[in-house]
C-alpha cells in the first residue's frame, strides 16, 4: 500500500533535490527523462529492478506514427485527418478525443526530436498494413517505424546494466535477428547472399559470447532501449537502477486564484538498502509499467487468470497505479480489452526453470498450422493479431497449435526452430505431444479423436480451394502479412496430412496492460473531479491506454508510451519550478 507524506515528516531522510523525477525505465520513462534532459532539466530516472529497458527492450520496438517525416519522404498518402478518422472508427466512442489529437500532433514531433537529439533514429517499415482494415482511414503500409539495428558495444560499462532480449522470441540462444533478418534466414540454404549474411551474423555472436557472454549486435527493442540508455547517459540524466519509489511527497500550495491544494513536491526511494527523499522543482513522471506482474490485479483485471502468462519484467506490479490512487486519482472507465493479449506457451526445463514463448509471426500464421480447444475444434482465426480475443470468448483456455511434420520442418513450432532444430529435444522435456496419426495425437491429448478428424479434414478442405469459410483466414492485408507469401492459393492455408503430427500447449497471456490512470492532454494524472494532481503524470502503462485494448497496427503501444513521455516533458519544461 503506498501512502502520501508530508514533507515536514522526512528531515531523517537524507535529501536531494532535482527537477524532475521519473519512475521507471522503460521506452515512455527513459523519453521523458531524455527530452527533458536535452531541455536542460536535472532529471533523476530510477529503475526498480537491475536492469534499465523494461518491456520496451523484449518487445518488437517498432512504433505505429501516422504521417512520419520518414513516411511522407518515402511518398506515403497519409494525413492526419485519416489516422483521427481510423483511430476513431477502430477504438469506438469511448476514445478520447483529446488525447487523440494529442497524439497525432506529438508522435512524428517526438520521432523528430529524438532523430536530431539524441542517438535514437527509425527507419520505415515497409509491408506492415493497420491491422483493422475495414475502419475508415485504413492504410496498407507507410505508419510502423522501427529501430534502427545498434552496436551494443557503444554503451561501455551500461551494456550489463540493459535487459537482455528474450531469448526465446527475438534472441534464440542469444542470437539476435531483427525483421530484416527473417527473409536471409529462410533462403540461407537457397542463395548464396543470404548464406554469406547468416555467416557473418554467426561469426560475430560467436565472437560476442566469448567476450561479453551475449551478442551486442541489438534489434528490435533491445536496440531502441540501448539507444535511449546511451543518450540519457551522453545527456547526464542520472540512472538508479535497483531503486524503488516507496512514497511520494505533498504538500499544500495556495495561489491567488486558487483554493489551496495538495501537490506532489519529492518522492521517498529505497536505494538498495537505503531511503532517499528528492525533492523536485518541476514534477514527478510515472511510468512504472503497469501491472502485469502484479497476482492481485491480474486477478481482478484479467480473464482465466489462474491460466493467464505474462510476458513482463518482474518489476510491473503496479507501483505508479497505486500511489496515484492514494493521491485520489482515478481510473478512465472501461476498455475494451484490459491487456494487450498474445498467444503464449510454456516450457518446463530439467532444471525447473520456465521458459516462455509468444506466437507472434514464426509459426501460427502460416499455412499448415490451427488452434484447436479441448474440444478439438477451431475457434478463431489463427493468422489474426489477437487470437487470445477468441480463446477467452469462447472458453478455449487453454489450447491447442497443432500441425504436421512438413509444416514443423519449414517453418518451426514455437521453442522448435525452422528445420526442425530442437525437435527431439522439445519431445523428451515434454514441450511438444507427438503422434504418427491424428488419432494417436488426439489420444494423447484427451481430445476427441472423431471430432478432431473432421476439424482437420474440414481445414484440409478449405485450404485446396484456398478459402476458410469459418474465420475468413488469410482474406486480409494483415492475415498475408503473417503468412507465406511463396505459398498458395492462400498464403495462410496449407493442408495438415503428413504424420508425425504435434501439438504444443497454448495460454492466453499478454505483453501490456491497458488499464490505468487518467491524465489529460498533458499526461496530468486527474482527481475524481476531473482535475490535475500538480507535479504528478502518468505515461505508459500506468497511463490508461488510449487505444482502450485495440490497437490501431504494430507498434502502437511503443508509440503510445515514447509519444505521452515527449509530452510529459515538454509539460514540465514549459512549467515553472514549484513554489518555494
Amino acid at each position: 500500500m503506498y501512502r502520501t507524506i508530508r514533507s515536514e515528516v522526512t528531515c531523517m531522510l537524507k535529501v536531494l533535490e532535482k527537477d524532475v523525477v521519473v519512475v521507471g525505465s522503460g521506452g515512455a520513462g527513459m523519453t521523458a527523462a531524455l527530452v527533458a534532459a536535452i531541455s536542460g532539466l536535472d532529471v533523476l530516472l530510477i529503475e526498480k529492478t537491475d536492469f534499465f529497458g523494461g518491456t520496451t527492450a523484449w518487445s518488437g520496438g517498432g512504433i505505429w506514427v501516422p504521417c512520419s517525416t520518414q513516411a511522407m519522404e518515402a511518398g506515403v498518402d497519409d494525413s492526419t485527418e485519416q489516422a483521427r478518422d481510423y483511430i476513431h472508427n477502430v477504438v469506438g466512442s469511448s476514445v478520447r478525443a483529446d488525447l487523440v489529437d494529442a497524439f497525432l500532433e506529438n508522435a512524428p514531433a517526438m520521432v523528430d526530436f529524438l532523430s536530431q537529439h539524441s542517438q535514437v533514429q527509425f527507419t520505415l517499415q515497409q509491408g506492415f498494413p493497420d491491422w483493422h482494415p475495414d475502419s475508415q482511414g485504413y492504410k496498407d503500409n507507410g505508419r510502423l517505424l522501427s529501430p534502427v539495428e545498434f552496436d551494443g558495444k557503444e554503451l561501455g560499462d551500461w551494456f550489463a546494466t540493459l535487459r537482455a532480449p528474450l531469448s526465446e522470441f527475438n534472441a534464440p540462444g542469444g542470437f539476435m535477428i531483427g525483421l530484416d533478418d527473417v527473409e536471409h534466414i529462410a533462403n540461407a540454404k537457397k542463395s548464396l547472399a543470404s548464406f554469406l549474411y547468416l555467416g557473418k551474423l554467426l561469426i560475430r555472436f560467436g565472437v560476442d559470447k566469448i567476450r561479453r557472454g551475449r551478442s551486442t549486435r541489438l534489434t528490435m527493442g533491445n536496440a531502441l532501449a540501448a539507444r535511449l540508455l546511451l543518450s540519457c547517459v551522453q545527456q547526464g540524466v542520472e540512472l538508479w537502477n535497483r531503486s524503488q519509489m516507496t512514497d511520494l511527497i505533498t504538500d499544500t500550495c495556495t495561489s491567488a486564484d486558487a483554493a489551496a491544494q495538495e501537490r506532489v513536491t519529492g518522492i521517498v526511494i529505497k536505494n538498495q538498502e537505503r531511503e532517499i527523499q528528492v525533492n523536485v522543482r518541476r514534477g514527478v513522471i510515472s511510468a512504472c509499467g503497469g501491472f502485469s506482474a502484479n497476482v492481485e490485479m491480474r486477478e481482478r483485471y484479467i480473464p482465466f487468470p489462474e491460466h493467464h502468462v505474462s510476458l513482463v519484467p518482474e518489476g510491473n506490479t503496479g507501483d505508479g497505479i497505486q500511489a496515484g490512487l492514494q493521491l485520489g486519482a482515478t481510473f478512465d472507465g472501461e476498455n475494451i480489452s484490459n491487456a494487450g493479449w498474445v498467444v503464449v506457451s510454456l516450457h518446463v526445463a530439467l532444471d525447473g526453470s520456465v521458459i516462455k514463448f509468444p506466437h507472434l509471426f514464426l509459426d501460427r500464421g502460416k499455412p499448415g498450422c490451427i488452434a484447436v480447444n479441448q474440444r478439438a475444434e477451431r475457434f478463431g482465426n489463427e493468422s489474426a493479431t489477437n487470437l487470445v480475443e477468441p480463446m477467452h470468448r469462447t472458453g478455449s483456455v487453454p489450447a491447442y497449435l497443432l500441425c504436421d511434420h512438413r509444416f514443423i520442418k519449414k517453418y518451426g513450432l514455437g521453442l522448435v526452430r525452422p528445420g526442425g532444430i530442437g525437435l527431439n529435444k522439445m519431445l523428451r522435456e515434454g514441450y511438444l505431444t507427438s503422434g504418427e496419426t491424428l488419432a494417436e495425437l488426439a489420444k494423447k491429448l484427451e481430445l476427441p479423436e472423431a471430432q478432431l478428424q473432421i476439424t482437420v479434414g474440414r481445414f484440409n478442405e478449405f485450404a485446396k480451394v484456398g478459402r476458410d469459410e469459418d474465420f475468413n483466414r488469410g482474406q486480409g492485408p494483415g492475415d498475408t502479412a503473417l503468412g507465406d507469401k511463396n505459398h498458395s492459393p492462400n498464403p495462410c492455408l496449407g493442408r495438415i496430412e503428413v504424420g508425425p503430427f504435434y501439438a504444443v500447449k497454448v495460454y492466453p497471456g499478454d505483453t501490456t496492460t491497458t488499464v490505468g490512470l487518467r491524465v489529460n492532454e498533458q499526461a496530468q494524472v486527474l482527481d475524481e473531479q476531473g482535475n490535475p494532481i500538480a507535479g504528478l503524470q502518468a505515461i505508459g502503462l500506468d497511463m490508461n491506454s488510449l487505444w482502450r485494448g485495440k490497437a490501431p497496427g504494430n507498434g502502437g503501444n511503443n508509440t503510445l508510451g515514447m509519444t505521452f513521455g515527449y509530452v510529459a516533458a515538454n509539460a514540465l519544461i514549459n512549467r515553472n519550478a514549484a513554489p518555494d
